[in-house]
């Protein structure tokens, strides 16, 4: 295991049990009277549920003295109280469990909700560094987790508290003794079971985070299936996964080892210490000590204290896990936020007028992407960006995206550092179109749409973005036009037809600036062509950054800039560059080839 990994180890044994409790309380607030009416309700159905013992317990005492003759009324009031505690018991267990469920249901969804909210605020540079099977896994971990301690507390805790607290103050009116020893067996039996826990619950941890790394490949494999089959890397990627699944194989079979050791140790605990205190009783009984309902009362209350404590082990051992998975997830919650913290940061003046970039470097670790990049733009220009692959056109994109802020330099909009706007008001005003176009299983119009909720009625404007992106053929050959479902569930759109939806999608957002990253690579040339004649129409009304791999999209641009190796080597116009015969006149030359 990683260093990295080790460190993630401590900061999840560093998880106390008051720092779940804290949380899964903050979880509980708005349904707090609710698990507190069901808690409350079973807690009255286990109370009289004590009962029944108590009560086989006198009829045997009565029997023992009975003599014919003798009035049976006291065996009928106690039968009839012993069937009213049965039925109560019964209605508590309902109603504790049908209002207490939903409430576990309900926490386990809103948990899910925070945890994709607070990953929609994570810095793209956390996203890098962790795979997305990963972090779904984290997640439905953490609410299964979550879901299964609200259940635990349910079904198990508030009985198990009843038993052990009632029942020893019970066998205490009858035998101080007994009571003693009873409490040497669930004092040492607790110590016992926590020694023990601590392996099992390391090696839950182990499998835990394996199968993020089992899941995570396998959901990279299939969401490449594509690349997978045609490239033939079924193969290795399969052996890549036979192998993760084998290490997971290994860490399952550590954690059984340890859960089954410790439950068979307490159960030879248990029952030795059962027959120990029922031979003392029955000793007790042939020297006039006790009655012989006394035996049947203990036996019969040993029998739920040892339920409870079997309960209790099981529980133990669910709530370790489920602990773990919650820890997992907090690790991730913890996360900070830095770039979409928004406090200390203004708004983006709507009267701006230039963008400046200033002694701009950036670099991947020791990788050195960017190195010393200046130039100035005014609003309403329109700007392209040349240069061969890796040359750290994207990452560019990226600063002006506020994806990264780790930056040397600055980029100014006049004189407000970017670092500064607030993230929420800046993408009011800025629109993207990147090279993959994401879409998602929703209608073609809301996925175009979606950019600008607040104008998706507004039909002239979803005119003008299909028409833009030159979509109005597609839109006709779709079975049910813009309302037909695309995406995975749904029809396939080829490379060229996701870019004309993110070209349609970021105009329908009415920004004031457009980035264009390789926004036509996917199309053949003559709808690059069509489309490069509506862009330009469309530019006359925003500020336009555009990286081109295909010089002739930038031709018409105010000015090119000609990036080499994370330097900019050149700028100026077309035609200032080309009759300077540099750099952009030698690619563009190749690409006349």
């Amino acid at each position: 295991m990683s260093d990295n990994n080790n460190a993630k180890t401590t900061d999840i044994i560093q998880y106390s049990f008051r720092q779940l409790i804290r949380d899964i309380f903050q979880l509980l607030k708005p349904y707090r009277s609710r698990f507190v009416i069901a808690s409350f309700i079973r807690l009255v159905g286990d109370v009289v549920y004590l009962y029944p013992a108590f009560a086989l317990a006198s009829v045997v005492t009565f029997l023992t003295h009975y003599r014919s003759g003798d009035s049976l009324y006291t065996v009928w009031v106690i039968l009839a109280l012993w069937a009213l505690a049965v039925f109560i018991r019964s209605c508590s267990q309902f109603f504790s469990k049908y209002i207490g469920y939903r409430v576990s249901e309900k926490v386990a969804i809103d948990s899910m909700l925070q945890a994709t909210q607070h990953l929609f605020l994570l810095d793209i540079a956390w996203h890098e560094r962790e795979n997305s099977g990963n972090k779904i896994k984290r997640i439905q971990n953490a609410v299964d987790g979550l879901n299964t301690i609200l259940r635990i507390w349910f079904n198990s805790i508030i009985e198990i508290a009843v038993n052990l607290i009632a029942i020893n103050i019970i066998i205490a009116n009858f035998d101080h003794t007994v009571l003693a020893v009873l409490l040497v067996f669930l004092f040492t039996y607790f110590f016992i079971s926590g020694m023990m826990r601590r392996r099992a619950s390391a090696a839950s941890y182990a499998v835990n985070a394996q199968e993020e790394q089992v899941n995570g490949l396998l959901f990279e494999i299939i969401n490449n299936i594509r690349t997978v089959k045609v490239m033939a890397m079924g193969g290795v990627l399969y052996s890549r996964l036979a192998a993760a699944a084998a290490e997971l194989f290994n860490r399952l079979k550590r954690r059984i080892f340890w859960y089954q050791s410790r439950a068979s140790f307490l159960s030879f605990w248990a029952n030795g210490f059962r027959v120990g205190i029922i031979a003392m009783i029955a000793w007790g009984i042939f020297n006039g000590h006790y009655e012989v309902g006394f035996l049947i009362l203990f036996n019969s209350y040993f029998s739920d204290l040892r339920e409870s404590i079997d309960e209790l082990s099981t529980a133990s051992v669910d709530f370790a896990t489920a602990k773990l998975s919650i820890a997992r997830m907090k690790l991730m919650l913890d996360e900070p936020v830095r770039i979409d913290d928004d406090r200390g940061k203004v708004a983006l003046s709507p009267r701006w007028q230039t963008i400046a970039l200033r002694h701009v470097s950036f670099a991947y670790g020791e990788n050195q992407v960017l190195s010393d990049i200046s130039f100035t733009m005014r609003r309403g220009e329109k700007v392209g960006i040349v240069g061969l692959s890796g040359a750290g056109k994207s990452t560019l994109f990226k600063l002006l995206l506020k994806e990264r802020e780790e930056f040397h330099g600055d980029i100014l909009f006049d004189n407000l550092s970017i670092k500064k706007i607030r993230r929420s008001d800046y993408f009011k005003k800025v629109s993207v179109v990147l090279q993959d176009t994401e879409v998602f299983n929703f209608s073609l119009h809301d996925n175009i749409t979606v950019t600008n909720t607040t104008r998706q009625t507004n039909q002239a404007l979803l005119k003008r973005a299909l028409d833009t992106a030159h979509m109005n053929d597609l839109v006709k050959k779709l079975p049910q036009g813009l309302d037909t479902v695309i995406g995975e569930k749904g029809v396939k759109l080829s490379g060229g037809e996701r870019q004309r939806l993110g070209i349609a999608r970021a105009i329908f957002k009415e920004p004031e600036i457009l980035l264009l990253d390789e926004a036509t690579s996917h199309l053949d040339l003559e709808s690059e062509e069509k489309i490069r004649d509506s862009l330009h129409a469309f530019f006359e009304h925003v500020t336009a950054i555009v990286i081109a791999h295909r010089l002739t999209t930038i031709r018409e641009m105010d000015t090119i800039l000609v990036i080499e190796e994370g330097t900019l080597v050149e700028s100026g116009t077309f035609a200032e560059l080309y009759a300077a015969r540099g750099r952009f006149y030698e690619l563009w030359e190749k690409q006349k080839l």
